[in-house]
């Protein structure tokens, strides 16, 4: 999974939980509904490092941070700011550490155990990263797409598919429900909500690690019929095409539709991953 302390770096202006769970939008990180092992999963990604000049910001920041930490050991503001530092630095189990803290301090964050789920998930803790997960899950009022993503891969970085797939199914039945629609309707809309979409595309990764590759087709082609002018159902199914069956084909069929119905912003994106 893509990080997002690498996504959100260039935000340098506010460290905290709200920059650090900032989302894409329409186009989240491509290696998160791309069957795992696909051909182009890992070229999908963007390497991004730190430069030397916002290493020096963020060291400057941290030790302010720790200043602070060194009268009051549990202040919660400075808990979060140089957890989020740590964090940005890849300094992963320093940042584990003082979100554990954080989160004793403040039980009721979302963001907080969204954020120690991350962190455990670099640390390749799964079981801790599913542990946060479930836990900011627990005390947020909504479903929020950042939590069951980091959610769904972990519990398959876990070798937990089917929790994976039952967690999902469970979700797309809530979202269809009429009492979850009257519920969101009367709300203001918000990036950080589910939309069935992402929910299918994370369904259909689930099922392809689990092996069950007919499933996961099938709910790539659902979700072309249902959504043709969506560029995403297309590019999944073109990645498990090129992943288990090898339908040059097919899989270029794909990518054209993919393509031509991706906004420009994601064009981009759509040619990296699909001629890698």
């Amino acid at each position: 999974m893509m990080h997002l302390f690498l996504r959100i770096r260039r935000q340098l202006g506010l460290v905290g939980i709200g920059v650090a769970v900032a989302v894409f939008g329409l186009v989240f990180a491509l290696g998160d509904f791309l069957p795992s092992g696909s051909p182009n999963e890992d070229s999908a990604l963007v390497n991004d490092k730190l430069s030397e000049k916002d290493k020096a910001i963020l060291q400057s920041r941290l030790k302010e941070f720790e200043a602070t930490l060194s009268n009051s050991p549990r202040d919660p503001t400075a808990l979060e700011g140089a957890a989020v530092t740590l964090a940005e630095l890849g300094e992963y189990a320093r940042a584990a550490s003082l979100l554990d803290d954080l989160t004793k301090e403040k039980p009721n964050d979302a963001d907080a155990f969204r954020l120690l789920g991350e962190v455990k998930y670099e640390l390749k803790d799964y079981a801790g990263s599913v542990a946060a997960y479930k836990n900011s899950a627990k005390v947020s009022e909504d479903i929020n797409f950042e939590v069951l993503r980091g959610l769904i891969n972990s519990l398959l970085a876990a070798e937990k598919p089917d929790e994976a797939v039952q967690l999902l199914v469970a979700c797309r039945e809530r979202l269809s429900s009429e009492d979850f629609r009257k519920k969101s309707d009367s709300r203001p809309t918000d990036s950080q909500k589910l939309d069935p979409v992402q929910v299918e595309l994370l369904l259909g990764k689930a099922y392809s690690d689990w092996g069950h590759v007919s499933d996961a087709i099938a709910v790539y082609d659902q979700l072309i019929s249902t959504h043709p002018d969506d560029f995403r159902g297309y590019l999944a199914k073109q990645g498990i095409i090129l992943k288990e069956n090898k339908r040059i084909g097919e899989a270029e069929r794909m990518f054209i539709q993919a393509r031509f119905f991706a906004p420009d912003k994601a064009k981009a994106l759509v040619d990296r991953y699909s001629r890698s």
